[in-house]
């Protein structure tokens, strides 16, 4: 059945906005075997003028959070400039990095240093052959010592570090709150300290689509989210109080529809919503959005049923 005949009618829309979302390149150092966003890209990266159309809407709608993506956001060259005017218009900016080289920009780190932002680091395993094996040799190694330079800045503490896993091939995560014991006690072997785990479903779209074709698992996985369908979950998607923005100033329901470039409706680009007073509008939905709602749920905030 498809995904959109089983949503009740009233989630169909969405709810309060709360969230802005902003790929802001399609640039990245890592090509993971789990990514849904790589496949499409064409390594753009968003102009200081879509930056300033961003803070625009940011003036003249409330939002709680400042959700900054990519690619890997940490490489773009206005990102300091932009963190600070973020942090002039919202509570929370949330910065989503692979933290492979986050050290190599002084001046990020020493903004986040003063700043509280939110930190979330892409960390699919807490095993160096498991990490390594899905996103380069050497990975591993980086990430731990940029996050225990980040423990020391008093992320994962005083301010909020959190990790996210992706599984390593065609099945659900496990539940959260239990692998976060497990990352918990292997990585405070390496001396470091975080503050939630989140996990995340592996979609079936843009690399992973293609190791999932290649290894003739695909139908099986859709057959998997589907007999996992969960309408508990729905209500809330992040599509439902989200606005995903790409690195041109599209606007689209989702970092999965981003990837896709599979568009909102009713609005094209974010200079078409600084001005709109009611941002409610009809979510598009595609069959891969089962991996959203199977089981225990998926979100940019990991699980949805905890």
């Amino acid at each position: 059945m498809k995904f959109e005949d089983r949503i009740p009618e009233k989630y169909k829309k969405t709810g309060d906005i709360t969230t802005l979302q902003l790929n802001i390149t399609e640039k990245c150092n890592l090509r993971c075997k789990h990514c849904h966003v790589m496949k499409n890209s064409e390594n753009l990266e968003m102009s200081k003028e879509t930056m300033q159309d961003c803070l625009k809407f940011l003036d003249n709608h409330k939002m709680k959070t400042v959700d900054i993506t990519g690619g890997e956001p940490t490489t773009h060259p206005e990102i300091v400039w932009f963190i600070e005017e973020c942090f002039k218009r919202v509570e929370e900016v949330i910065i989503r990095t692979n933290a492979t080289n986050i050290e190599k920009n002084q001046e990020l780190m020493d903004l986040l240093d003063k700043e509280k932002a939110k930190i979330v680091v892409s960390l699919p395993c807490y095993t160096q052959d498991n990490v390594d094996s899905q996103r380069g040799n050497g990975v591993f190694d980086k990430v731990i010592a940029n996050l225990i330079r980040l423990n020391e800045m008093g992320y994962g503490t005083d301010k909020e570090l959190d990790l996210v896993y992706n599984p390593l091939g065609g099945f659900l995560p496990p539940e959260q709150s239990n692998l976060q014991l497990d990352y918990e006690r292997e990585l405070k072997k390496k001396n470091v300290v975080f503050s939630n785990l989140f996990t995340i479903t592996n979609i079936p779209i843009g690399y992973f689509r293609d190791f999932l074709v290649e290894n003739g698992e695909y139908d099986d996985y859709m057959k998997l989210l589907e007999d996992n369908y969960n309408e508990d979950n729905v209500q809330n998607l992040m599509c439902r109080y989200q606005i995903s923005v790409d690195s041109l100033g599209n606007l689209h329901d989702c970092d999965f529809h981003l990837a896709e470039k599979v568009t909102m409706n009713d609005y094209i680009s974010i200079k078409d919503l600084i001005d709109v007073d009611d941002l409610t509008r009809k979510i598009v939905w595609k069959d891969y959005c089962y991996g959203c709602s199977a089981e225990s749920g998926s979100s940019c905030g990991g699980a949805l049923d905890e």
